[in-house]
Formats: structure tokens, sequence, C-alpha cells
């Protein structure tokens, strides 16, 4: 009986340990300084009405909230506000990839068309295919958006964007999606030259359902909400946690901009987090005996000395070693994520403010924060 109970408390201990690993929460002063005076600094450029900003460092966690999240109610986020993550949803999908890649149900070098139902003879070039590795690479050749008049909302840059994309999201489905596809020119070849796709992302979110016949959703719960305690990572529906789901404003706009709808596979630009759920994914790359994360952060693209590209994420070297990064934005929020695994470092800042000029604010105030971090 004593057997028993001492293999079955070994067995409760090994479930627990992806859970409690990396939530303590860090009490070095120097940290938490540094982080609250670049957090002030940064609400205070135009139209920034608040931010969270997280760091984990040697396995401790520090999160700090400033400003309000909606303007004159003098509300501030806290570690239980959740915020659209933008395109930090396609490293989520990157992981998912890199565990399929893992378990030999996805080949980097399978054709796309593999995959699709239809036939798309129009998804190549010169006889070239497009792989899986082309579409985590942004290497495809496929366009951002689609529809195409998508990527004509955004280069307006006016107060009308954030409701002109809701309509367009609200009035497109899968099966339009895929239709939509059929009419895609490709006029590079896949896997030369690196171009930025939500399209290719999405067809990513495809392929996985149809290897592990089950949703997206349900992948991320598997792989992220219940081992890691990432319990606010969600795409489908916003409706139950609309009580803690931050809207965000669009450039100059007062009005709040609507939600992401996310009526396709979500996993170009659909998961939402709290900052604590931003926390715990850091902790997961930061675990050098992760073998998915290594995969997802092998780099699948080189072009020119510096861009690298590895599943979805941008790899930077410099001084302090090699570094993972994605930006991520929708109409009302953006975030920014840097992971330095030499350092045990992880940063992610988040704010509900939404503009051509929010993505340089971000990176800045992170690198700003990572560099006194290192200093101290």
């Amino acid at each position: 009986m004593k057997y028993f109970l001492l293999i079955l408390l070994i067995v409760i201990s090994t479930l627990n340990f992806e859970k409690s690993f990396a939530q303590m929460e860090g009490d070095d002063e120097a940290i938490l300084k540094i982080i609250q005076k670049h957090g002030r600094a940064f609400i205070k450029n135009k139209n920034i009405t608040s931010a969270s900003i997280g760091i984990l460092k040697d396995g401790y966690i520090y999160t700090e909230h400033f400003g309000e999240i909606e303007k004159g109610k003098g509300l501030t986020p806290t570690d239980e506000s959740i915020y659209e993550i933008g395109s930090v949803t396609k490293t989520l999908t990157g992981y998912l990839a890199a565990k399929a890649v893992l378990e030999n149900k996805l080949g980097l070098d399978d054709e796309l068309s593999v995959y699709l139902k239809d036939d798309y003879p129009n998804l190549k070039y010169k006889g070239k295919p497009i792989t899986v590795k082309h579409l985590l690479s942004h290497t495809s050749g496929l366009p951002m958006f689609l529809p195409a008049k998508m990527e004509e909302v955004f280069q307006q840059f006016n107060e009308k964007v954030p409701q002109d994309y809701y309509e367009l999201e609200k009035s497109y489905t899968k099966q339009t999606f895929l239709e939509d596809l059929k009419q895609v020119s490709i006029t590079t070849k896949p896997g030369s030259v690196y171009s930025y796709s939500n399209v290719g992302a999405e067809l990513v979110g495809y392929i996985l359902e149809s290897i592990y016949q089950t949703t997206i959703d349900e992948l991320l719960y598997e792989n992220f909400s219940n081992p890691y305690g990432m319990d606010s990572s969600f795409t489908e529906s916003y409706e139950a946690n609309m009580q803690t789901l931050v809207r965000g404003y669009w450039m100059d706009n007062e009005k709040l901009s609507p939600p992401q709808l996310n009526s396709l596979w979500a996993t170009g630009s659909g998961a939402k987090m709290t900052i604590m759920d931003m926390m715990h994914y850091i902790d997961l790359y930061l675990n050098p005996e992760n073998t998915i994360a290594a995969e997802s952060h092998r780099v699948l693209h080189e072009e020119g000395k510096t861009l690298k590209v590895a599943y979805f994420w941008r790899v930077r070297n410099d001084k302090y070693g090699t570094s993972y990064n994605h930006h991520g934005g929708t109409t009302g929020t953006q975030n920014w994520l840097f992971i330095y695994p030499k350092l045990k470092l992880g940063l992610s800042i988040m704010t509900n403010q939404s503009g051509p000029k929010t993505p340089n604010l971000l990176s800045k105030t992170a690198k700003k924060i990572i560099k006194k971090i290192v200093r101290e």
C-alpha cells in the first residue's frame, strides 16, 4: 500500500510539474523599478491609454500594469485582463506545427496540395509547389490577406479601418477563403523570398485540423491551456470572457474598436492571452528540455545578412545571444514578445492602442527594459 501511494505521489508530481514551474512571483526590486519607470514613460506617448508588461527572469515572474483600459473610466488592467494578441498567435501555430513534425504527422517538405481537397494548380510557380516549410517561413508567395479587400482597408490608415475590417471579417467564411485561394497568383519561386502572409498561417491551421481531426481551439487547450495553465488562451468566442477582454483604440479614435471575430482558423491572428498566460508561454520556451520548443525555434529560412525565420518566429543574433521575437496587432491592441534563452529572460508588452507608430513604441520600450535588466 505504501509503495502504491509513493508511486501515485510521483505520478501526480510529474503531471503537475509543467504547471508549477516558474510560477513564483519575483521580488527583485531593481527589476520592478525598471518595469515601472519604462511603463510610465510608455503610456505618456500620444494615444496610449494603458499597458501591461511582464518579465520572466531566472524562473521568476514580474508583472506591472499602467494607465486605464477605457478612456475616462480609471480602470487599470490587471493580471486577469485578456488581450487580443494578433499575429503572436502565429507562434502558437508554429509550436503546434513543430509538434506535428516531431510526431511524423507533418513533413516540412510536404506539398500544400497534399492537404487541400480541391485542385489548386495556381499554387505553383513554374512547376515549383508551395510546401509546409514555405507557409511556416512566410516564403510561399501567398498574399498578406484574403479577401484582397482586407489589404486595401489597412492601406487607408483612417478612422474607418476597425469597422471596415470587422464588416469584411463578419461576412467571410472558410469556404469563401478556399474559393478565393483559387484566384491567387504566385509570382515568385516558393522558398526564395520572405513575404509576410496571414493567408499562409491560416492554411497551417487548416492543415493542423486535418491531420489531428479536431479543432484549433481543442489543440490550443490540449497543448497550452491544460499543461501550462494558460487558461485564457482561446480563439472561438470572446463572449464568455467579455468582462475581462480588453477592447482598444485605433489611432486617434475615441470609440473602442470591435473585437476580432476569427471567422477562419484563427491561426494567423486569433488567440487571446492575459499577461500571466504570456509568462507561462515564455516559460515553455525557456525550458531546455522542451523538444517541441527547440524545433519551433529551428531556422527554416535565411535571407540576406540578418533575416532569419523559424516556425513563424523572427530570429536574431546579437550580444545577448540568439533571441526570438514576434509582434502582434489588431485594430484595438498591439503587443511584442521577446525571448532570450541564454539570458533565461522573456518579455511581453501589451497595449490597447493600435496604429502605425505603435510597433516602434513597443519595441523601443521593450529593448530599453531588456538593456537595463541585463546591466543590473
